[in-house]
Protein backbone atom coordinates (compact mmCIF):
# COMPACT_ATOMS: atom_id res chain seq x y z
CA UNK A 1 0.00 0.00 0.00
CA UNK A 2 1.17 3.55 -0.71
CA UNK A 3 2.10 5.74 2.24
CA UNK A 4 -0.89 7.91 3.13
CA UNK A 5 1.24 11.07 3.11
CA UNK A 6 2.16 10.62 -0.55
CA UNK A 7 -0.09 11.43 -3.47
CA UNK A 8 -0.35 10.16 -7.03
CA UNK A 9 1.89 12.97 -8.30
CA UNK A 10 4.75 11.88 -6.04
CA UNK A 11 4.58 8.28 -7.22
CA UNK A 12 4.24 9.36 -10.85
CA UNK A 13 7.40 11.46 -10.44
CA UNK A 14 9.20 8.48 -8.88
CA UNK A 15 8.27 6.28 -11.83
CA UNK A 16 9.50 8.87 -14.32
CA UNK A 17 12.83 9.28 -12.55
CA UNK A 18 13.36 5.54 -12.13
CA UNK A 19 12.46 4.83 -15.75
CA UNK A 20 14.94 7.47 -16.89
CA UNK A 21 17.76 6.21 -14.69
CA UNK A 22 18.62 2.76 -16.01
CA UNK A 23 22.28 3.68 -16.62
CA UNK A 24 23.08 5.72 -13.51
CA UNK A 25 24.84 2.87 -11.69
CA UNK A 26 26.99 1.64 -14.57
CA UNK A 27 30.77 1.99 -14.86
CA UNK A 28 31.85 5.64 -15.14
CA UNK A 29 32.63 5.23 -18.86
CA UNK A 30 28.97 4.57 -19.71
CA UNK A 31 27.08 5.90 -16.67
CA UNK A 32 24.61 8.75 -16.89
CA UNK A 33 23.30 11.01 -14.13
CA UNK A 34 19.75 11.16 -12.82
CA UNK A 35 17.17 13.09 -14.84
CA UNK A 36 16.91 16.74 -13.84
CA UNK A 37 13.58 16.07 -12.13
CA UNK A 38 15.43 14.11 -9.45
CA UNK A 39 17.11 17.39 -8.40
CA UNK A 40 14.40 19.96 -9.06
CA UNK A 41 10.99 18.29 -8.75
CA UNK A 42 9.03 18.85 -5.56
CA UNK A 43 6.82 15.86 -6.37
CA UNK A 44 9.89 13.63 -6.57
CA UNK A 45 11.30 15.17 -3.39
CA UNK A 46 8.19 14.09 -1.48
CA UNK A 47 8.74 10.53 -2.70
CA UNK A 48 12.47 10.69 -1.97
CA UNK A 49 11.90 12.01 1.53
CA UNK A 50 9.65 9.01 2.25
CA UNK A 51 11.83 6.48 0.42
CA UNK A 52 15.15 7.56 1.95
CA UNK A 53 14.90 9.89 4.91
CA UNK A 54 12.19 7.88 6.65
CA UNK A 55 13.93 4.53 6.03
CA UNK A 56 17.71 5.04 6.11
CA UNK A 57 20.10 5.76 8.98
CA UNK A 58 20.64 9.51 9.45
CA UNK A 59 23.55 10.98 11.40
CA UNK A 60 22.51 13.68 13.87
CA UNK A 61 25.73 14.32 15.74
CA UNK A 62 28.59 13.03 17.88
CA UNK A 63 28.43 11.76 21.46
CA UNK A 64 30.99 14.30 22.66
CA UNK A 65 28.74 17.17 21.62
CA UNK A 66 27.07 16.12 24.88
CA UNK A 67 30.16 16.19 27.12
CA UNK A 68 28.46 15.49 30.45
CA UNK A 69 25.14 14.38 32.01
CA UNK A 70 22.15 16.73 31.77
CA UNK A 71 23.09 18.12 28.36
CA UNK A 72 21.18 18.17 25.10
CA UNK A 73 20.97 19.78 21.69
CA UNK A 74 18.09 20.35 19.31
CA UNK A 75 17.88 19.81 15.58
CA UNK A 76 15.22 19.36 12.93
CA UNK A 77 15.44 16.51 10.42
CA UNK A 78 13.02 16.60 7.47
CA UNK A 79 10.70 18.89 9.44
CA UNK A 80 10.77 16.63 12.51
CA UNK A 81 11.99 18.52 15.64
CA UNK A 82 14.31 16.31 17.71
CA UNK A 83 16.20 16.41 20.99
CA UNK A 84 19.51 14.56 21.33
CA UNK A 85 20.23 14.26 25.04
CA UNK A 86 22.47 12.75 27.70
CA UNK A 87 20.45 12.12 30.84
CA UNK A 88 21.55 12.32 34.47
CA UNK A 89 22.92 8.76 34.25
CA UNK A 90 25.00 9.57 31.17
CA UNK A 91 22.80 7.65 28.73
CA UNK A 92 22.22 8.99 25.20
CA UNK A 93 18.63 9.44 23.96
CA UNK A 94 17.03 10.79 20.83
CA UNK A 95 13.53 12.11 21.48
CA UNK A 96 10.71 13.89 19.74
CA UNK A 97 10.75 17.59 20.62
CA UNK A 98 6.94 17.74 20.49
CA UNK A 99 5.18 18.17 23.84
CA UNK A 100 2.67 15.37 24.37
CA UNK A 101 0.10 17.70 25.88
CA UNK A 102 -1.14 19.53 22.76
CA UNK A 103 1.72 19.20 20.31
CA UNK A 104 3.64 22.43 20.88
CA UNK A 105 7.37 22.17 20.04
CA UNK A 106 9.59 22.36 23.10
CA UNK A 107 11.73 25.00 21.38
CA UNK A 108 9.64 27.32 19.22
CA UNK A 109 7.18 30.18 19.54
CA UNK A 110 7.60 31.80 22.95
CA UNK A 111 10.92 29.98 23.38
CA UNK A 112 12.62 30.42 19.98
CA UNK A 113 13.86 27.30 18.24
CA UNK A 114 17.52 26.42 18.55
CA UNK A 115 18.01 23.52 16.18
CA UNK A 116 21.61 24.09 15.16
CA UNK A 117 23.23 21.32 17.17
CA UNK A 118 24.52 23.54 19.99
CA UNK A 119 24.86 21.98 23.43
CA UNK A 120 22.66 23.24 26.27
CA UNK A 121 22.75 22.27 29.93
CA UNK A 122 19.57 21.59 31.89
CA UNK A 123 17.95 18.83 33.86
CA UNK A 124 14.50 19.41 32.35
CA UNK A 125 12.91 20.19 29.00
CA UNK A 126 10.06 22.65 29.58
CA UNK A 127 7.32 23.35 27.05
CA UNK A 128 6.88 27.12 26.61
CA UNK A 129 3.10 26.77 26.10
CA UNK A 130 1.77 25.29 29.37
CA UNK A 131 5.03 24.48 31.23
CA UNK A 132 4.80 20.72 31.01
CA UNK A 133 8.30 19.42 31.73
CA UNK A 134 10.23 16.28 30.86
CA UNK A 135 13.44 14.68 32.02
CA UNK A 136 16.23 14.15 29.49
CA UNK A 137 15.24 10.51 29.09
CA UNK A 138 11.83 11.70 27.86
CA UNK A 139 9.84 10.81 30.97
CA UNK A 140 7.22 13.29 32.15
CA UNK A 141 8.21 15.31 35.20
CA UNK A 142 5.42 17.84 35.75
CA UNK A 143 2.07 18.84 34.23
CA UNK A 144 0.69 21.93 36.01
CA UNK A 145 -3.05 22.32 36.39
CA UNK A 146 -3.90 18.73 35.41
CA UNK A 147 -4.89 17.31 38.81
CA UNK A 148 -8.63 17.38 38.02
CA UNK A 149 -7.94 15.29 34.91
CA UNK A 150 -5.52 12.73 36.36
CA UNK A 151 -2.88 12.47 39.05
CA UNK A 152 0.71 13.17 38.04
CA UNK A 153 1.49 9.52 38.72
CA UNK A 154 -1.17 8.45 36.21
CA UNK A 155 0.06 10.94 33.63
CA UNK A 156 3.67 9.85 34.10
CA UNK A 157 2.60 6.27 33.60
CA UNK A 158 1.14 6.87 30.14
CA UNK A 159 2.80 10.01 28.76
CA UNK A 160 6.42 10.56 27.71
CA UNK A 161 8.28 12.09 24.79
CA UNK A 162 8.41 9.55 21.96
CA UNK A 163 11.77 7.84 21.52
CA UNK A 164 13.49 7.77 18.13
CA UNK A 165 15.43 4.61 17.34
CA UNK A 166 19.14 5.37 17.48
CA UNK A 167 22.54 3.75 17.49
CA UNK A 168 26.09 4.97 18.11
CA UNK A 169 28.79 4.01 15.62
CA UNK A 170 32.37 5.07 16.45
CA UNK A 171 30.97 7.99 18.44
CA UNK A 172 28.56 9.13 15.71
CA UNK A 173 24.87 9.16 16.61
CA UNK A 174 22.50 7.82 13.95
CA UNK A 175 18.71 7.69 13.99
CA UNK A 176 16.16 5.80 11.94
CA UNK A 177 12.45 6.56 11.77
CA UNK A 178 11.79 3.01 10.52
CA UNK A 179 11.57 0.56 13.44
CA UNK A 180 12.16 -2.36 11.05
CA UNK A 181 15.30 -0.99 9.39
CA UNK A 182 18.34 -3.25 9.16
CA UNK A 183 20.88 -2.48 11.93
CA UNK A 184 23.46 0.07 10.85
CA UNK A 185 26.49 -1.74 12.18
CA UNK A 186 26.11 -4.58 9.69
CA UNK A 187 26.20 -2.08 6.81
CA UNK A 188 29.40 -0.27 7.78
CA UNK A 189 31.97 -3.00 8.29
CA UNK A 190 34.33 -1.56 5.66
CA UNK A 191 34.00 1.92 7.14
CA UNK A 192 34.75 0.61 10.61
CA UNK A 193 38.04 -0.83 9.37
CA UNK A 194 38.99 2.35 7.48
CA UNK A 195 38.44 4.70 10.43
CA UNK A 196 39.47 2.48 13.35
CA UNK A 197 42.80 4.25 13.95
CA UNK A 198 41.13 7.64 14.26
CA UNK A 199 39.21 6.62 17.42
CA UNK A 200 36.36 9.00 16.62
CA UNK A 201 34.58 8.25 19.88
CA UNK A 202 37.47 9.84 21.82
CA UNK A 203 37.76 13.04 19.77
CA UNK A 204 36.54 16.45 20.92
CA UNK A 205 34.15 18.52 18.74
CA UNK A 206 34.34 22.21 17.93
CA UNK A 207 31.10 24.24 18.06
CA UNK A 208 28.58 23.46 15.32
CA UNK A 209 28.32 25.96 12.48
CA UNK A 210 25.28 26.32 10.23
CA UNK A 211 25.62 27.30 6.58
CA UNK A 212 22.15 28.82 6.49
CA UNK A 213 19.93 27.98 3.55
CA UNK A 214 21.72 26.80 0.41
CA UNK A 215 19.83 26.88 -2.90
CA UNK A 216 20.84 23.38 -3.94
CA UNK A 217 19.52 19.84 -3.89
CA UNK A 218 21.17 17.67 -1.23
CA UNK A 219 22.40 15.16 -3.83
CA UNK A 220 24.41 17.85 -5.61
CA UNK A 221 26.23 18.50 -2.33
CA UNK A 222 27.05 14.80 -1.85
CA UNK A 223 28.12 14.35 -5.49
CA UNK A 224 30.41 17.36 -5.33
CA UNK A 225 31.92 16.33 -2.00
CA UNK A 226 32.75 12.84 -3.26
CA UNK A 227 34.22 13.57 -6.71
CA UNK A 228 37.73 15.09 -7.03
CA UNK A 229 37.35 15.98 -10.72
CA UNK A 230 36.36 19.57 -9.91
CA UNK A 231 39.04 20.30 -7.32
CA UNK A 232 41.81 21.37 -9.68
CA UNK A 233 39.40 23.83 -11.31
CA UNK A 234 37.02 25.12 -8.64
CA UNK A 235 39.72 24.98 -5.91
CA UNK A 236 42.76 25.70 -8.11
CA UNK A 237 44.28 27.97 -5.46
CA UNK A 238 43.01 26.30 -2.30
CA UNK A 239 43.22 22.54 -2.93
CA UNK A 240 46.68 22.32 -4.52
CA UNK A 241 48.22 20.25 -1.68
CA UNK A 242 45.78 17.44 -2.57
CA UNK A 243 45.62 17.34 -6.39
CA UNK A 244 42.96 15.30 -8.17
CA UNK A 245 45.40 12.95 -9.92
CA UNK A 246 46.41 11.52 -6.53
CA UNK A 247 42.86 10.30 -5.92
CA UNK A 248 42.08 6.62 -5.40
CA UNK A 249 38.70 4.89 -5.41
CA UNK A 250 37.19 1.87 -3.66
CA UNK A 251 34.85 -0.80 -4.93
CA UNK A 252 31.45 0.27 -3.56
CA UNK A 253 28.21 -1.53 -4.41
CA UNK A 254 24.57 -0.54 -3.80
CA UNK A 255 24.62 -2.95 -0.84
CA UNK A 256 27.44 -1.09 0.93
CA UNK A 257 26.57 1.38 3.64
CA UNK A 258 28.98 4.10 2.55
CA UNK A 259 31.06 5.41 -0.36
CA UNK A 260 34.78 6.12 -0.01
CA UNK A 261 37.61 7.85 -1.81
CA UNK A 262 41.06 9.13 -0.87
CA UNK A 263 43.37 11.85 -2.17
CA UNK A 264 47.08 11.88 -1.39
CA UNK A 265 49.11 14.90 -0.34
CA UNK A 266 51.73 16.23 -2.71
CA UNK A 267 55.20 16.75 -1.23
CA UNK A 268 53.96 15.92 2.28
CA UNK A 269 51.65 18.94 2.29
CA UNK A 270 48.61 19.19 4.54
CA UNK A 271 45.26 20.46 3.33
CA UNK A 272 43.79 22.72 6.00
CA UNK A 273 46.88 24.52 7.24
CA UNK A 274 46.61 27.81 9.08
CA UNK A 275 48.90 29.92 11.21
CA UNK A 276 49.84 27.91 14.28
CA UNK A 277 48.33 24.63 13.06
CA UNK A 278 51.71 22.92 13.35
CA UNK A 279 51.44 23.45 17.12
CA UNK A 280 48.48 21.09 17.46
CA UNK A 281 49.32 17.40 17.88
CA UNK A 282 48.08 15.12 15.12
CA UNK A 283 45.83 12.17 15.80
CA UNK A 284 47.90 9.44 17.43
CA UNK A 285 48.14 5.90 16.09
CA UNK A 286 47.60 6.59 12.39
CA UNK A 287 49.35 4.33 9.88
CA UNK A 288 51.87 5.96 7.50
CA UNK A 289 49.42 5.99 4.59
CA UNK A 290 46.76 7.59 6.82
CA UNK A 291 49.19 10.40 7.64
CA UNK A 292 49.68 11.22 3.96
CA UNK A 293 46.18 11.34 2.55
CA UNK A 294 42.67 12.65 2.98
CA UNK A 295 39.91 10.07 3.37
CA UNK A 296 36.41 11.07 2.24
CA UNK A 297 33.38 9.04 3.35
CA UNK A 298 29.72 9.59 2.52
CA UNK A 299 27.14 7.74 4.59
CA UNK A 300 24.09 8.55 2.51
CA UNK A 301 21.89 10.40 2.65
CA UNK A 302 22.99 12.95 5.29
CA UNK A 303 26.57 12.42 6.50
CA UNK A 304 29.87 13.42 4.90
CA UNK A 305 33.21 12.93 6.66
CA UNK A 306 36.69 14.22 5.81
CA UNK A 307 39.60 12.58 7.63
CA UNK A 308 43.03 14.20 7.62
CA UNK A 309 45.94 13.58 10.00
CA UNK A 310 45.10 16.34 12.46
CA UNK A 311 41.31 16.37 12.55
CA UNK A 312 38.05 15.01 11.19
CA UNK A 313 35.49 17.27 9.58
CA UNK A 314 31.86 16.21 10.10
CA UNK A 315 29.15 17.63 7.84
CA UNK A 316 25.45 16.86 8.24
CA UNK A 317 23.39 17.74 5.17
CA UNK A 318 19.79 18.64 6.03
CA UNK A 319 17.45 18.87 3.02
CA UNK A 320 14.62 21.39 3.15
CA UNK A 321 13.02 20.86 -0.25
CA UNK A 322 13.97 19.74 -3.74
CA UNK A 323 16.07 22.88 -4.15
CA UNK A 324 17.19 23.85 -0.64
CA UNK A 325 19.37 22.44 2.10
CA UNK A 326 21.44 23.40 5.12
CA UNK A 327 24.83 22.14 6.28
CA UNK A 328 25.76 21.66 9.93
CA UNK A 329 29.53 21.28 10.36
CA UNK A 330 31.97 20.71 13.19
CA UNK A 331 35.49 19.34 13.47
CA UNK A 332 36.84 16.65 15.78
CA UNK A 333 40.29 16.96 17.38
CA UNK A 334 42.34 14.84 19.71
CA UNK A 335 41.84 15.74 23.37
CA UNK A 336 45.37 17.05 23.89
CA UNK A 337 44.96 19.27 20.82
CA UNK A 338 41.72 20.68 22.25
CA UNK A 339 43.55 21.40 25.51
CA UNK A 340 46.29 23.40 23.77
CA UNK A 341 46.30 27.00 25.11
CA UNK A 342 45.86 28.43 21.61
CA UNK A 343 43.38 25.82 20.40
CA UNK A 344 40.45 28.23 20.03
CA UNK A 345 42.44 30.60 17.83
CA UNK A 346 44.13 27.89 15.77
CA UNK A 347 40.98 25.84 15.18
CA UNK A 348 39.11 29.03 14.24
CA UNK A 349 41.83 29.83 11.69
CA UNK A 350 41.60 26.32 10.28
CA UNK A 351 37.83 26.60 10.10
CA UNK A 352 38.18 29.91 8.25
CA UNK A 353 40.50 28.31 5.69
CA UNK A 354 38.07 25.45 5.25
CA UNK A 355 35.11 27.82 4.94
CA UNK A 356 36.76 29.48 1.97
CA UNK A 357 36.97 26.11 0.20
CA UNK A 358 33.39 25.23 1.12
CA UNK A 359 32.18 28.59 -0.19
CA UNK A 360 33.76 27.84 -3.56
CA UNK A 361 31.78 24.60 -3.58
CA UNK A 362 28.50 26.26 -2.61
CA UNK A 363 28.72 28.78 -5.44
CA UNK A 364 29.23 25.89 -7.86
CA UNK A 365 26.45 23.76 -6.37
CA UNK A 366 23.88 26.55 -6.53
CA UNK A 367 24.84 27.23 -10.15
CA UNK A 368 24.46 23.54 -10.95
CA UNK A 369 21.03 23.53 -9.33
CA UNK A 370 20.02 26.41 -11.60
CA UNK A 371 21.49 24.53 -14.56
CA UNK A 372 19.26 21.55 -13.84
CA UNK A 373 16.26 23.78 -14.48
CA UNK A 374 17.23 24.03 -18.14
CA UNK A 375 15.52 22.08 -20.90
CA UNK A 376 19.04 21.29 -22.16
CA UNK A 377 20.27 19.55 -18.99
CA UNK A 378 22.37 16.61 -20.30
CA UNK A 379 22.28 12.97 -19.19
CA UNK A 380 25.94 13.36 -18.26
CA UNK A 381 29.31 12.09 -19.48
CA UNK A 382 31.58 11.10 -16.60
CA UNK A 383 35.33 11.09 -15.97
CA UNK A 384 37.26 8.40 -14.09
CA UNK A 385 37.65 11.06 -11.41
CA UNK A 386 33.86 10.89 -10.97
CA UNK A 387 33.82 7.16 -10.20
CA UNK A 388 31.96 7.90 -6.97
CA UNK A 389 28.95 9.42 -8.77
CA UNK A 390 27.69 6.15 -10.34
CA UNK A 391 28.45 4.43 -7.04
CA UNK A 392 26.27 6.94 -5.22
CA UNK A 393 23.53 6.92 -7.84
CA UNK A 394 23.44 3.12 -7.99
CA UNK A 395 22.96 3.11 -4.21
CA UNK A 396 20.11 5.61 -4.52
CA UNK A 397 18.41 3.89 -7.46
CA UNK A 398 18.25 0.58 -5.60
CA UNK A 399 16.44 2.25 -2.72
CA UNK A 400 14.09 4.24 -4.94
CA UNK A 401 13.06 1.03 -6.70
CA UNK A 402 12.67 -0.89 -3.46
CA UNK A 403 10.48 1.81 -1.91
CA UNK A 404 8.30 2.13 -5.00
CA UNK A 405 7.85 -1.62 -5.26
CA UNK A 406 6.89 -1.81 -1.59
CA UNK A 407 4.40 1.04 -2.01
CA UNK A 408 2.77 -0.61 -5.02
CA UNK A 409 2.68 -4.13 -3.59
Amino acid sequence: MADHRLDAQAFAAARRVIEGSSKVGEDFATAEIFPAEAYTGEDFWRFERWALFEREWLCVGHVNQLPEPNTHFMMTVVEEPLIVSRDDKGEIHVLSAICQHRGHPLRDGLDPADDKGRCARSKLLVCPYHAWSYKLDGSLMAAPGMSKTASIAELRDRIRLPRIRHTVFHGLIFINFDPDATPLEGQLGKMGELIANFHLEQLVPTPTVSSGTIASNWKIYQENSLEPYHTDVVHRNSHNPAPAHLSRFYDCTPDDGAIYTTTGFSADAELFTADGSEELPQIKGLAPDEQNRILFISVLPMLFLLFEPGSVLVTIALPGSAGTMELLTFSLYQKDAAEHPRFADISAAQAKALTAIVQEDLVTQEALQRGHQSRFTPPGVLSWLETTIPQMNGWLLKRYRSALEAAEA
